[in-house]
C-alpha cells in the first residue's frame, strides 16, 4: 500500500478541519490503458473497507432497477460490459493519511505509470489486489470511465444488515453535461427505509462539461469539499454528496497517482484555481 504525499501550505484558511471521512481525490478516464481511481484518508482514525462500494451507475427514483440503491433489492437490471459495481475485500482498512489507488486493469495501469495499483477492478494483474463482485453488483468485462461525462460514487452498504437497506454515499464526483449521468437519491423507497433528498440534477454542478485532455487526470484541490450541504443529506456522516460545487474543488492537471497535493494553485483548463 501507499502512503500519501501531502504538500500543504500553511495559512489561516487552514484552520478548518479537513473532511470527516474518505474522499475521491483523482481519476482518470482517457488514456484507456490509464484509468484509475484514487482514494484518499484525510481522518485521524482508520476507516474499515468491508463496507465500501464504488460504481459508476447514475439514475433517479424512475430508474432504480438500474441504479446502485438496488443491490438492497435483487441484481442490477441493466449490466453493461463498460460499467462496474464492486467492492473492497472483507477486512481491509485505509490507514490515516494513506492514499490508496485502484486500477480498472492492474496490468495496463502498470505499463502506463510504471508502477503498481493497489486494487484493480478487471482482475487482470500487475500484483494489484482484485476488488469483490458483491452479492447484485458486478465488474463488465470492459469496465471503465467514459471519456465525455460520467459519474463515479463511493459509498458503503452493510449487505449483513437485516435493518437497514440504504446505500450511504461517501463521495461523488460527476463530469460531462448530461444531467441524465447524474445521481439522484430522492423519494427513493427500498423495502422501509427511504432516502433523504439529494441535490436535483438540474441543480448539481459537474467538475467539468466534458472529460479532461488525454493522458491528464481530473484531481482533488479541495479537500473541505467546498460549500457542500454538511446536514440532512444521504451520506455517510449526513452530508448531501450531490451538492459539491465541483467545478470549483476538482481541476485537470498531469498524472500523479498515489499522491494527493493540496498547493494554493495549479494550472487547469486555461486557467488558474485556487484552493481558497
Amino acid at each position: 500500500m501507499k502512503f500519501v504525499v501531502v504538500l500543504c501550505l500553511l495559512t489561516t484558511a487552514m484552520a478548518f478541519a479537513a473532511a470527516d471521512h474518505l474522499l475521491l481525490t483523482e481519476f482518470c478516464d482517457t488514456p484507456t490503458a490509464g484509468e484509475f481511481v484514487e482514494i484518499y484518508n484525510p481522518t485521524e482514525s482508520t476507516v474499515s473497507l468491508t463496507y465500501v462500494h464504488i460504481t459508476d451507475l447514475y439514475g433517479d427514483s424512475s430508474c432504480v432497477e438500474d441504479f446502485y440503491p438496488q443491490i438492497a433489492l435483487g441484481p442490477i437490471a441493466y449490466q453493461s460490459a463498460y460499467d462496474f459495481l464492486v467492492k473492497f475485500p472483507p477486512g481491509d482498512e485505509i490507514a490515516p493519511g494513506q492514499v490508496i489507488v485502484i486500477a480498472m486493469s492492474g496490468s495496463a495501469f502498470e505499463g502506463e505509470y510504471a508502477q503498481q495499483a493497489d486494487y484493480d477492478i478487471m482482475g487482470t494483474g500487475g500484483g494489484a489486489t482484485v476488488m469483490i463482485v458483491p452479492t447484485n453488483g458486478f465488474a463488465g468485462a470492459t469496465a471503465g470511465l467514459t471519456n465525455s461525462g460520467e459519474t463515479l460514487t463511493l459509498f458503503s452498504y452493510d449487505d449483513s444488515s437485516d435493518s437497514d437497506d440504504l446505500c450511504y454515499d461517501i463521495d461523488y464526483a460527476v463530469w460531462g453535461d448530461d444531467e441524465g449521468e447524474f445521481v439522484d437519491k430522492s423519494y427513493i423507497t427500498i423495502n422501509t427505509s427511504t432516502y433523504l433528498d439529494d441535490t436535483p440534477e438540474a441543480s448539481q454542478n459537474a467538475i467539468y462539461s466534458e472529460g479532461h485532455a488525454y493522458g491528464n487526470t481530473f484531481q482533488r484541490l479541495d479537500l473541505w469539499e467546498g460549500f457542500e450541504t454538511l446536514t440532512g443529506g444521504n451520506g455517510i456522516t449526513g452530508h448531501d454528496e450531490t451538492s459539491e460545487n465541483l467545478s470549483d474543488t476538482w481541476l485537470e492537471a498531469l498524472p500523479t497517482p498515489g499522491t494527493v497535493s493540496t498547493l494554493l494553485q495549479r494550472e487547469t483548463w486555461g486557467s488558474i484555481k485556487a484552493i481558497f
